[in-house]
């Protein structure tokens, strides 16, 4: 006859191995964002991560995406909303992460923009616009937002009621830009992302333009391990110390 009553011991590692989430951080009155931190495998006392801020596109999910980035020393702070004033969400969010630095292990000085579709228009609008006090709710002065860099998937980078990313441009030198779009996109076209290239060569910004061949929006060939390693790459020079 079998024991009913027989207790199995195991012995695991007791480190820290999987990302921490925190879900609906609220950053400003309903708006709210998860934030994924990677796991502090080198046993540090105060580990400071640069942190990746996503704008996301509204026919995708991409959480399980990226948190990829978290295995590569990435935070990632996802935004839930951004359908009503895409780049003051976007800013009030980068603010957030700011004020909450020491209470979630983040760098403050080493914020990445990243969006797709939708999302894309506030990241690069955030960076494109930085020192328009019209386009951020907070103090400008108070509290300034720099970005590092800013990435872009399927870029939707033309928005009805929202302003031109032309009409943003100061006269402050741009950082480095990287851009991705799928060749058969049938929900932003190629041409979106192609003139925002365009555009950012005319301000002698540096940049870089991916395009995926035979790839449809949303697509799981913006997060293959080539093409992250494109991303770490990218977002690792430009975080480096003295840029």
């Amino acid at each position: 006859m079998q024991e009913t009553d027989q207790i199995h011991e195991l012995k695991e590692p007791l480190e820290q191995h999987l990302p921490h989430i925190w879900q609906d951080l609220v950053y400003h009155n309903d708006a709210k964002l998860t934030l994924c931190l990677p796991a502090n495998l080198s046993g540090q006392k105060q580990p400071h991560y640069p942190v990746i801020l996503f704008a996301p596109d509204s026919y995708t999910n991409r959480l399980s995406a990226l948190l990829q980035f978290t295995h590569k020393g990435y935070a990632v702070a996802i935004l839930n909303v951004l359908e009503k004033d895409p780049l003051k969400n976007f800013n009030s969010a980068a603010r957030f992460l700011m004020l909450h630095a020491w209470q979630y292990q983040l760098d403050p000085h080493r914020i990445i923009a990243m969006g797709e579709g939708f999302g894309a228009y506030a990241a690069a609008g955030a960076i494109l616009g930085v020192g328009k006090q019209t386009i951020n709710r907070e103090d400008i002065h108070t509290l300034p937002v720099h970005f590092r860099s800013c990435i872009t998937i399927s870029g939707k980078f033309t928005l009805a009621g929202q302003p031109q990313l032309t009409d943003l441009l100061g006269k402050r030198q741009l950082p480095p830009f990287l851009l991705f779009h799928g060749e058969s996109d049938k929900l932003v076209s190629f041409q979106e992302s192609r003139d925002f290239f365009e555009l950012l060569n005319d301000q002698a910004v540096d940049v870089a333009f991916y395009k995926i061949k035979d790839c449809p929006h949303g697509s799981d060939a913006f997060f293959t391990p080539y093409v992250l390693d494109l991303y770490a790459n990218f977002i690792a020079k430009t975080i480096q110390k003295g840029k």
